[in-house]
């Protein structure tokens, strides 16, 4: 690395400075901020000249929105995290849904908290509260950085910024991947100030320490035969998939899974799993499971078939926090090829295959349908190679895990903890990271279209994930808001089961809101459109921001709000 930065007149920007070129240096180029004033230092430093040309700001209005805009952001691209920079105080706090998320998610990301310095903690000052290990075990490290000098940080100083930097980076990108938070103390000045600078030739240079990644794991052999079924659940990876394809497997394959894919793929296999695991003697039942990734959407895989006494469950995940909701794993590798048991016969195996789907589609078929899981089809459908797919959680994901095909769409979706705070924020940061320039050339000349789809209660709780500002920039997404007038998530669980009254105002919720109006109010284009109009619309060119509000009946204005 460089030297230790020319004074400024400010420790805390010195420190700041130092701290920004390492983080650049190691590969970090995206930071997203709100506005405060005792993260000032971090904000001069990064409008830099030369911070500007290596790491790309992002301004938010709102902490929430930009916590999971950076998270969205390193979803994007998890070798190079982004970072959430906020001002002290109860600013920390709107960071904290973010934070888990990625925590249980494996999404890299650095939190960045400005904090008043230890004279000024727990006296009373303004804006302060116990930010220093606030996420507790959420994050793979926390770091209370001491303030610097006030007028000038000191050598030891810098070089313990640029380390903990370091030491950050690397265990937000290792081997168990996940957020890590630096709280930051700063003590007046906040700003740089002018004065005379000594010769470069005195300052001394700060090493930066580089870790290498993680190695890929070992496969570990796992046994399979004609009875054994591959389970994708959210970021399994296309190692399901080519497992499931290697041994002719039926593959039960989430939407966010990554492994929606191949010819092995029993689609609409929830509504026969109901069947298959509430008949002891089914022909189609199961003796083994291989699970990847983690399974969240069904309650036919993840109790029935995961949690039933006569299946025998393998889960493959290196990392400790492997998913067995059931707790009923016997054996956890931390990467797998299949061992067949017994000599393979292709024709028997091929006609098991045709049997699950011919079973799956016959029990998808005496289902109802609806217009909203046309739309959401109808969504997959428009989504292509070069696309991201943003899904947030809701029953449309539901719809899509019981009526979709197969896509070659990257699919993405907070099933970490399943929440809905700030998807339209992360939808953003993944469409701001998937059409970012690359060096020295345009933006997004070929890139695909970034789509999120999300229920109406989902949109009404991030609005301000829209909130964009005149000199920021903006994504190139499709927000699909799927508005039926509350959660339709509820009537499908066992609350449906309650007193419609109760239901309705307690658990669907109506919000009675113009979501069209609010979208555009906050500088979206907006249109409102049947599930008929939908496809029609999917496939018109846009550049920008764009809100999509389906309605079963059609509004008297159908045009761009």
């Amino acid at each position: 690395m460089d030297r230790c930065p020319r004074p400024t007149g400010s420790g805390a920007v010195d420190q700041s400075i130092a701290l920004w070129r390492a983080l650049a240096e190691l590969g970090l180029r995206e930071a997203v901020l709100a506005p405060g004033s005792r993260s000032a230092p971090l904000i001069y430093a990064l409008a830099s000249e030369e911070m500007g040309e290596r790491i790309r700001a992002h301004v938010r209005i709102d902490e929430r929105a930009a916590a999971f805009t950076a998270l969205g952001l390193s979803r994007h691209d998890p070798t190079r995290p982004a970072a959430v920079l906020t001002t002290s105080g109860t600013a920390t706090a709107h960071l904290h849904a973010a934070v888990m998320e990625a925590h249980h998610s494996r999404i890299p990301l650095l939190v960045l908290t400005a904090d008043r310095p230890a004279e000024l903690r727990d006296v009373g000052a303004n804006q302060t509260t116990r930010q220093a290990g606030m996420f507790r075990s959420l994050v793979r490290l926390a770091a209370d950085l001491p303030a610097p000098s006030g007028a000038q940080a000191t050598p030891l100083e810098l070089r313990t910024a640029v380390s903990t930097a370091a030491r950050a980076l690397a265990a937000a990108t290792g081997g168990h991947p996940g957020p890590v938070h630096l709280n930051l103390s700063f003590r007046d000045p906040l700003v740089p100030r002018s004065g005379p600078s000594p010769a470069a030739e005195t300052r001394q240079r700060i090493v930066l320490t580089r870790r290498l990644g993680p190695t890929p794991p070992t496969p570990h052999p796992v046994p399979v035969d004609g009875r054994t079924v591959v389970v994708a659940g959210d970021g399994a990876g296309p190692a399901a998939a080519e497992l499931a394809a290697r041994h002719g497997l039926p593959l039960l394959a989430e939407p966010s899974s990554g492994a929606r894919r191949g010819e092995t793929l029993i689609e609409g296999y929830p509504a026969l799993l109901r069947e298959v695991m509430g008949d002891p003697r089914h022909a189609l039942r199961p003796r083994r499971a291989i699970v990847f990734g983690h399974p969240t959407l069904s309650r036919p895989v993840v109790g029935a078939l995961l949690g039933s006494e006569d299946v025998d469950v393998v889960v493959v995940d290196p990392q400790l926090d492997w998913a067995d909701a059931a707790r009923r794993a016997r054996l956890v590798v931390p990467a797998a090829v299949g061992e067949e048991q017994g000599p393979v016969a292709t024709a028997q195996r091929q006609q098991h295959l045709q049997a699950w789907g011919e079973a799956a589609r016959t029990a998808t078929a005496a289902l109802p349908t609806s217009w909203q899981q046309r739309a959401a089809v109808a969504v997959w459908d428009a989504s292509g190679p070069e696309d991201v797919l943003v899904l947030g959680s809701s029953s449309l994901v539901r719809d899509l895990e019981q009526h979709a095909g197969a896509t070659s769409a990257r699919v993405i979706a907070n099933r970490g903890l399943a929440g809905i705070d700030g998807t339209t924020a992360m939808a953003g940061g993944i469409a701001l990271g998937h059409r970012a320039p690359a060096r020295g050339t345009a933006a997004g000349l070929d890139a695909g279209r970034v789509r999120l789809l999300i229920g109406d209660l989902t949109a009404l709780h991030d609005l301000t994930g829209l909130l964009i500002g005149p000199h920021e920039p903006r994504p190139a997404l499709d927000v699909i808001v799927v508005d039926d007038g509350g959660g339709r998530i509820f009537s499908g669980l066992e609350h449906a089961e309650a007193p419609p009254a109760l239901l309705r105002r307690f658990f669907t919720t109506p919000h009675g809101a113009d979501i069209a109006a609010a979208a555009a109010a906050l500088g979206a284009e907006t249109l409102r459109v049947t599930p008929e109009a939908l496809p029609g619309a999917l496939a018109a060119p846009s550049a920008g921001l764009r809100v999509l509000v389906v309605q079963q009946i059609p509004s008297t204005d159908s045009t761009n709000s």
